[in-house]
């Protein structure tokens, strides 16, 4: 535990208690930051739960900065400080200590966390489970785990990155943050375990020549640098659980958050994973969040084009935020002239702006689908807006019960299709209008008339 002794204070700000800042023996040892912090605490009748109240730290973090189980990061310093009314005593200690510890030998503390999102609407519910998952629990020897999965272009990065700056800022992980695009959701194209580990090791400080050779020890080794630390380790992208666990470390202190299109069957049973499904915003949400990037001004001018844009983007984040962009941009002066463009289904999956390309975000989903679920997928997207079941797929595809319930199951794991009830599965209106066009361009005009044909006796009967 590092020790320190105490700064210069002003004569006017109150001081910690006489017998626990350790002058008046010359055998006392100097105090510790959370040794001063307990001190002035009881000097104030404060219980851990008032102190954490004020200044915004959870309880049980305040009580490991007390302990010495965690170093004081400057910003729950000041927060101290303004709080306890002592001037700048412990923002000055914190701020040693930090520097201090920059200069050992070794020390990395990685910050990888990409940047917020300035355009975040919603997803409440879902941020206060992860706020959850994060926090941990201290009785607890588990890694903590939170797993973000949905369809593409639903905005799980974006969730996974809002929730880990939270945490930062409420003053957990102060070892630093990792973050690793995964690159999935396709095996071909997915990041390999193996070298995602030198990456990760690399971060840490861990020389080029320390690396081990084999996946297994890199893993190891992995686990060992990160013993005792407290780090965030951000997966991004995730393609499947043999991909994740190579790089999932062992101590407590530290958490994991992973992004994947996939539900990761098995993460729960293996690691204890909470997993969540971000499904599209809800309608008032998703003509909220083109307000918030067109403007109320805009907005304002036609209220009702707003929702109908929100509706033709499938209420799809990533969709949304291209559109808005293409009204700011000036490439169509309102809401209402952009809606009228996106009558047609195609035109919706041209939506681009720069490099982000809405059809190649879908792509990357279909390419990692097998050939005849691939198919599947594809004739789907010549259906109405029912509900389908495995015996309607069945006819459509002109297979089996067996087999359509087996793709089905496939491309709703891959959140293609979501359920509706039991039994039932429904397409998203963006994603069907992506599969039509798939079939119009990879499907015989033949074929799509038989399949057609098959599904209509289906309905009929």
């Amino acid at each position: 535990m590092a020790v320190i002794r105490e700064p210069a204070q002003d004569s006017k700000a109150p001081q910690p208690p006489r017998e626990a800042t350790g002058r008046g023996s010359a055998a006392g040892p100097p105090a510790t930051f959370g040794q001063l912090l307990r001190a002035r605490r009881q000097q104030l009748g404060l219980s851990l739960a008032q102190l954490a109240s004020r200044v915004h730290f959870d309880r049980g973090h305040v009580s490991k900065v007390e302990t010495g189980k965690r170093p004081p990061s400057v910003s729950f310093a000041e927060a101290c400080d303004r709080a306890l009314n002592v001037g700048d005593t412990f923002t000055t200690i914190a701020t040693a200590l930090e520097a201090a510890a920059r200069q050992q030998q070794g020390w990395v503390r990685p910050a990888q966390l990409p940047a917020a999102i300035h355009h975040f609407i919603g997803r409440r519910c879902y941020s206060r489970q992860l706020d959850k998952v994060l926090q941990g629990d201290e009785q607890s020897l588990a890694v903590p785990v939170g797993v973000i999965n949905g369809p593409p272009g639903v905005g799980k990065t974006a969730l996974a990155v809002q929730s880990a700056h939270r945490a930062i800022n409420d003053g957990h992980f102060a070892d630093g943050q990792l973050f690793v695009n995964l690159r999935g959701p396709g095996r071909r194209s997915a990041a390999a375990p193996f070298d995602v580990l030198e990456d990760l090791l690399r971060a840490l400080g861990v020389p080029a020549e320390h690396i081990p050779a084999t996946l297994e020890q890199r893993a190891a080794t992995f686990r060992s640098v990160l013993h005792g630390r407290e780090i965030l380790l951000v997966l991004d992208n995730a393609a499947d659980v043999q991909q994740i666990l190579p790089l999932m470390p062992g101590s407590s202190g530290c958490a994991v958050l992973v992004t994947s299109r996939s539900r990761l069957p098995g993460l729960i049973s293996l690691v204890g994973a909470v997993t969540l499904t971000l499904p599209e915003l809800t309608r008032p949400e998703a003509a909220l969040l083109i307000r918030s990037i067109i403007g109320d001004a805009r907005a304002d001018t036609d209220p009702a084009a707003v929702e109908v844009l929100a509706d033709r983007c499938g209420d799809l984040p990533l969709a949304l935020a291209l559109a808005a962009e293409h009204i700011v941009s000036h490439r169509h002066h309102s809401a209402g002239t952009l809606a009228t463009d996106l009558k047609p289904e195609h035109a919706r999956l041209d939506l681009a702006a720069g490099d982000v390309v809405l059809r190649q975000a879908l792509d990357a989903s279909y390419q990692a689908l097998d050939k005849q679920t691939a198919r599947m997928f594809r004739l789907l997207g010549l259906l109405p807006r029912y509900a389908i079941n495995a015996a309607a797929a069945a006819a459509t595809a002109g297979v089996d019960e067996e087999d359509a319930s087996r793709m089905l199951r496939t491309l709703a794991s891959a959140h293609l299709i979501r359920h509706h009830g039991e039994r039932h599965y429904q397409v998203n209106d963006l994603l069907r209008a992506y599969a039509a066009r798939l079939a119009r361009q990879l499907d015989a005009a033949p074929e799509r008339t038989e399949a057609m044909s098959r599904a209509a006796a289906f309905y009929l009967r």
